[in-house]
């Protein structure tokens, strides 16, 4: 239930947001998962990313801005799972253009979030909030002869960077995502 609503006011965010004439930049589906390290338990994970900000600093590097869905599951007995928004910043650094499409590099950092359970299995954060931090490799694919296809393979943690007492964090060590850019 607690997952329905979240998705729900995640979906309608999302409408506000194109109603309003802020265009998406990308729009991704994210599945993935792994076990959590220091732990017996093994996370698996579904999502939705939407970038509505593109900053291009140079041809090589640029800057976006977006907002995340993610849900998480454990396979544990107790607490199996939460929600998570989150609002996150990424980097794109751009090696040398590929005949097949655009390779880059990608960091999230410090991207604010809301969980809502503070607990997934055996990991323990003391609040609703955390940060969202990801790090991946990506290709933008010729897609309909343009570079409109996106493709990434990543490691996502949420933690609350010890602001407080209980911080275990969260790992999804392998995420694979697919999408279009716009």
């Amino acid at each position: 239930m607690l997952l329905t609503r979240t998705l729900k006011n995640f979906i309608t965010i999302l409408i506000l947001a194109l109603s309003h004439g802020v265009l998406a930049d990308e729009l991704m589906l994210t599945l993935g998962g792994g076990p959590q390290f220091e732990s017996q338990q093994h996370n698996r994970s579904y999502g939705l990313d939407y970038s509505f900000h593109r900053i291009e600093r140079s041809y090589r590097q640029h800057f976006l801005l977006g907002i995340s869905f993610t849900h998480v599951g454990a396979n544990s007995v107790q607490d199996r799972g939460f929600s998570a928004i989150s609002i996150y910043p990424q980097i794109n650094l751009y090696p040398r253009r590929q005949p097949w499409g655009q390779p880059y590099f990608f960091v999230r950092a410090l991207g604010p979030s809301y969980i809502s359970k503070n607990r997934l299995g055996s990991r323990w954060q003391d609040h609703h909030f955390a940060f969202q931090a990801q790090v991946g490799i990506g290709a933008y694919l010729n897609y309909r002869e343009k570079e409109d296809g996106i493709i990434t393979l990543s490691f996502k943690h949420f933690s609350n960077a010890n602001l407080f007492k209980d911080n275990d964090g969260i790992d999804l060590p392998f995420l694979l995502s697919v999408g279009l850019r716009f």
